[in-house]
């Protein structure tokens, strides 16, 4: 998703109101929208910006729901609020008419630029920035830096309508995260526009950010495989493996943001070894149940090896590194024969054969260490 997009399905633009509104402007153009719809209508409000946008705001019934639950939390109204318009003042009148009137968002910008340098006009030049083009993004972070470090209280009480509900130090930590849920992790022009922001204190903000996405993508996984019931031995391995394809995506990542940013060392590693524990739990259910299967080795070890390049510490890389040798050393899994036992006349060729691929696995995965 792109963040023009995120911004498009607002849900203080499907409400049609600006951040500083308040729930009584909310409840009543919810209630014209209800009204509208059961006559087969639609309503339009002077925040909905559709030329903007080029689209409609989505006003189904469903929508509509989530709407204002979303704006119902005070928590969920800030994080909202900071990728919306506010109206406030003539300027911010006069600016959003020109939005409105002819979708020009560099003029709209200029009118904020040119006019008092308040909280509502910086937060609208973001806005802007936002929805500008990606060339814009450090300019957003310029412009949210400033205004989270002067107006941030101000900030906070206009948008949840006088909650306090964080310190303005976590507003920029908010934005970057929300940033990164709205890029759906694919950040390169947000890296970028890091760089050149000039921000000191930003590159760790930034990659903490990052690192928390993929944290919570692994966490639902890891949640999801461990609510899972396994009705035989098969299931455990079947488990483990899909834990692996799924969350190897997000941890290759976040260990290359570990290594570069050593302060997500303990974050990482509680995650990792939490996945890497579960998967070799149910490796070690199926191994030493599921009896003779062509090929065991090589999977377990498949599992096994996951485990110790995602390993965070000495403990557990050692405990990985032991069950690979413990795998490795089971002569009961030869391969199978047409009888569907090991040939004991063939059982060391057949063995050393084997074991010399498994071997170069292993030689590669412990240079890598």
């Amino acid at each position: 998703m792109k963040i023009k997009d995120y911004i498009q399905n607002n849900p203080f633009r499907g409400m049609g109101v600006a951040t500083n509104d308040s729930s009584t402007v909310l409840s009543s153009n919810n209630s014209r929208m209800k009204v509208y719809a059961a006559i087969g209508k639609s309503v339009l409000f002077p925040m909905d910006l559709d030329i903007v946008f080029g689209a409609k705001a989505d006003r189904s019934q469903s929508s509509l729901l989530s709407y204002m639950s979303s704006l119902s939390v005070p928590v969920d109204r800030l994080r909202y609020g900071l990728f919306w318009f506010m109206n406030l003042t003539e300027t911010d009148a006069h600016a959003l008419a020109v939005l409105r009137q002819t979708g020009d968002l560099l003029k709209a910008r200029k009118v904020w630029e040119d006019g008092e340098q308040n909280m509502p006009a910086l937060q609208n030049q973001l806005v802007c920035c936002l929805l500008k083009d990606p060339r814009s993004y450090s300019k957003a972070i310029q412009v949210a830096s400033h205004l989270y470090e002067h107006y941030g209280s101000e900030l906070i009480q206009t948008i949840t309508n006088g909650f306090n509900v964080i310190t303005p130090d976590k507003l920029l930590p908010m934005f970057l995260e929300e940033i990164v849920v709205a890029s759906d992790g694919d950040c390169w022009w947000w890296d970028k526009a890091v760089k050149r922001s000039g921000i000191s204190h930003i590159d760790d903000l930034w990659t903490e950010a990052k690192a928390t996405l993929l944290i919570a993508k692994i966490e639902q996984a890891l949640n999801v495989a461990q609510s899972s019931e396994c009705r035989n031995v098969q299931a455990h391995y079947d488990l483990a493996y899909d834990l692996m394809k799924q969350t190897e995506p997000k941890l290759k990542p976040l260990k290359a943001l570990t290594d570069a940013h050593p302060m997500l060392l303990s974050r990482y590693s509680t995650i990792a070894e939490a996945v890497g524990e579960f998967v070799l739990h149910n490796e070690i259910e199926y191994y030493n149940h599921i009896g003779w299967v062509s090929g065991l080795t090589e999977r377990s070890l498949e599992l096994e090896r996951f485990c110790y390049r995602y390993a965070a510490t000495v403990r557990f890389k050692d405990r990985c590194r032991l069950n690979i040798n413990i795998t490795m050393g089971r002569k009961e899994d030869a391969p199978l024969f047409a009888n569907g036992m090991p040939d004991k006349l063939l059982f060391e060729s057949e063995r050393k054969k084997r074991n010399a691929g498994i071997s170069a696995i292993l030689s590669g995965l412990m240079s890598k260490e």
